[in-house]
């Protein structure tokens, strides 16, 4: 129209309009779950347990400060709250099946069964050979069923994580753990399990699982009560 001609302006380049073909909806095809998690998942998982309410779930789990290690393989027994530890220098399948075999050796079967016949977890690489977990690879020996959370779902595990929370008081994160030892870390559990929870009325972990389970479950654990007004969970205990 020249209405910039005052300037010199005598053509202008508008941004161009694009029009976008509308496409039709896609939609997402569902991933196909690895092999390995078929028949293992959390809905399979809900499903076994409407059909066995009776048998008690463990949430297994792993901490640790750095991804070089160590690191703390922990179990909570939902029950009881009441929780373990076994301390690793390897992140794999292997050395945390491992942890299962020494506890079954320890274990009589019917307390092996009665503790570890039903784990829960997440999807960790560690955890990612359920059969190593499922049957004692030394001895052939059916042990236990595996299930594991939705990806990226740690809520449905929530007892072991938050039972993290006291591992976290007492090591807290960007701690070096190169001075942690397994009498150290059943140190740590002894004071954690020893802790009053409202949730148990008031009880320590320690107490409803000897009252379940009876102490000397707890002293094949490495397990010890401790006193309630010695109790500390803080990062002294282990210094």
């Amino acid at each position: 129209m020249g209405l910039f001609k005052d300037w010199d302006v005598t053509n202008l380049t508008l941004k161009r309009k694009v029009k976008r073909r509308m496409h039709k909806k896609e939609t997402l095809k569902k991933r196909k779950e690895p092999a390995c998690y078929e028949g293992r998942t959390y809905t399979d998982y809900l499903e076994y347990k409407l059909e066995n309410p009776n048998v008690p779930t463990t949430e297994m789990d792993t901490v640790y400060n750095n991804q070089s290690g160590p690191y703390i393989q922990t179990f909570i027994f939902e029950n009881t709250s009441f929780m373990i530890g076994i301390l690793h220098s390897k992140k794999t399948s292997d050395s945390m099946s491992t942890a299962l075999n020494r506890l079954q050796d320890k274990l009589s079967d019917k307390e092996f069964e009665s503790l570890f016949s039903l784990l829960l977890t997440d999807r960790g690489t560690e955890f990612s050979k359920p059969i190593q977990f499922e049957i004692n690879t030394e001895t052939g020996e059916i042990r236990s069923k595996i299930f594991y959370c939705d990806p990226q779902q740690s809520s449905q595990k929530p007892h072991v994580e938050n039972n993290h929370l006291f591992i976290r008081e007492i090591l807290p994160k960007g701690q070096n753990w190169s001075h942690l030892t397994q009498e150290k870390v059943d140190l740590m559990f002894s004071h954690i399990n020893s802790t009053p929870r409202k949730s148990l009325g008031d009880k320590t972990p320690y107490e409803v699982f000897t009252f379940i389970y009876g102490k000397k479950v707890a002293d094949k654990l490495n397990i010890q009560k401790i006193a309630k007004d010695e109790v500390n969970t803080t990062p002294h205990l282990l210094k």
